[in-house]
């Protein structure tokens, strides 16, 4: 990607995902781009109201400009409108946190998420992205997608991950996934997800619900029940998408 535009997406991606605001030198750094370039292309997103520079420290961070667009874009999604009415329905049944990722690349992009009445401390949200292999909805999609071993692979390769990517454990767990047609994960942050993929009528995984929970507030009997209601609302909404 070697065009003005390109370059301009690439800058303003890279501030928009970051953690806080950031510095020119880093920007440059890390798109492996000339600091006149990155500074030439700041000015622009500026002018254009999509970045802001803080008069205090010279750092850089994205406007609400891009949340809106992103925003805009999420909410006419047609799955996410489908998925509406279902995703309050497993939020009041099961009273905890739901859910709805679809496939962007590698990645699962969060495109509605319900919070528990008694929450807890979660690292995603609504128009957020984690690698596929990663999250227990991307798990669920990968396991009906004909090229999940060749994500988890790709995603292994990666070298932004604090823990290397367990290729083969991974690829077990897809196995036990689509036999038994669900996602469960407990390992992170004493979190227990339950993830069901979505498939269209075709029978591709076009998105995946999630019910999140502290472990402690699922064992055996709230798990099984959990997991069913999440299965039937995804196999309502596939039934919504023309799933025969």
């Amino acid at each position: 990607m070697g065009g003005a535009v390109a370059k301009s997406f690439q800058v303003l991606e890279a501030v928009s995902v970051a953690r806080g605001p950031v510095r020119l030198s880093a920007l440059a750094e890390q798109l492996g781009l000339q600091k006149s370039t990155v500074h030439r292309v700041l000015a622009e997103l500026i002018e254009l109201g999509y970045v802001e520079q803080e008069a205090a420290t010279g750092l850089y961070r994205a406007t609400l400009r891009t949340w809106e667009i992103g925003s805009a874009v999420i909410a006419d999604l047609p799955i996410r409108q489908i998925a509406a009415n279902t995703l309050h329905d497993l939020h009041q049944q099961t009273g905890e946190t739901v859910s709805l990722v679809m496939r962007s690349g590698d990645d699962a992009l969060y495109l509605d998420k319900l919070i528990s009445p008694r929450p807890t401390r979660f690292s995603t949200r609504v128009g957020s992205r984690v690698p596929l292999p990663l999250t227990v909805g991307g798990l669920a999609i990968l396991a009906v997608s004909d090229d999940g071993a060749e994500v988890v692979g790709r995603v292994a390769s990666r070298t932004d991950f604090p823990t290397p990517l367990d290729v083969e454990g991974t690829l077990r767990v897809l196995a036990t996934i689509r036999r038994r047609g669900y996602a469960v994960s407990s390992a992170r942050h004493s979190i227990t997800g339950i993830g069901v993929a979505i498939l269209d009528r075709d029978q591709y995984p076009v998105a995946a619900l999630i019910v999140s929970a502290p472990t402690e507030r699922l064992p055996a009997a709230q798990r099984t029940a959990a997991i069913e209601l999440v299965v039937d609302a995804a196999a309502r909404l596939s039934e919504s998408l023309g799933r025969p």
